[in-house]
């Protein structure tokens, strides 16, 4: 590990650093999918990506963590993505608003007051947002289960995580899922055995 680079002058700082501490540890992928960060060709379609959280499910019998799934959890696991990227992508509207207006006003040298006015009402529907998300995740039927969940990888679509939340998923106060740690403790063994 050389280097972490993060922002710490906002409310997820402790996400954000565990987060990238993932990435750049570990190489562990972002399980995410909905932002305006993603990427729609970063993983070539049908073939498996070397990270080892997210899968393009090519192989289901050889899947990377199948020594931890969920007994009889069907491949891929249903959950409900529609609704959730409905939701989300609308959040991803409004958020994306919100951060052009902020620029306005920086180029525009706007008053110190309206600029942190105009952060402060996005920080705080940010973390209602966030708070939504957890609440919709874990009132789903799988939550805890480790499965193949579709969406992963900026792909939303034939690209599939092993959990349904996960620090490398959502923004938040939550651990790494059971993937991920195992593989940050390989990693580590890695390095000291």
């Amino acid at each position: 590990m050389f280097y972490i680079i993060f922002t710490t002058d906002n409310q997820f700082k402790d996400y954000l650093f565990l987060h990238e501490f993932g990435h750049s540890f570990s190489g562990l992928a972002d399980e995410y999918y909905t932002s305006d960060v993603q990427y729609n060709d970063f993983y070539p379609v049908n073939l498996e990506p070397l990270e080892a959280n997210i899968t393009a499910l090519t192989d289901p019998e050889n899947l990377k963590w199948k020594e931890q799934l969920t007994p009889g959890l069907e491949l891929p696991t249903p959950w409900n993505k529609s609704s959730y990227d409905s939701m989300d992508y609308k959040w991803q509207a409004e958020r994306r608003e919100m951060n052009n207006r902020i620029a306005e006003l920086k180029k525009n040298k706007a008053s110190v007051e309206l600029i942190r006015a105009a952060e402060d009402e996005y920080a705080q529907k940010d973390k209602a947002h966030s708070e939504i998300v957890d609440s919709y995740l874990r009132n789903n039927e799988h939550y805890g289960d480790v499965g193949a969940f579709e969406g992963a990888g900026y792909v939303a679509n034939g690209m599939y995580r092993p959990m349904l939340d996960c620090i490398m998923f959502s923004k938040g106060n939550k651990p790494f899922c059971k993937v991920c740690a195992e593989h940050i403790v390989t990693v580590i063994k890695q390095y000291t055995e």
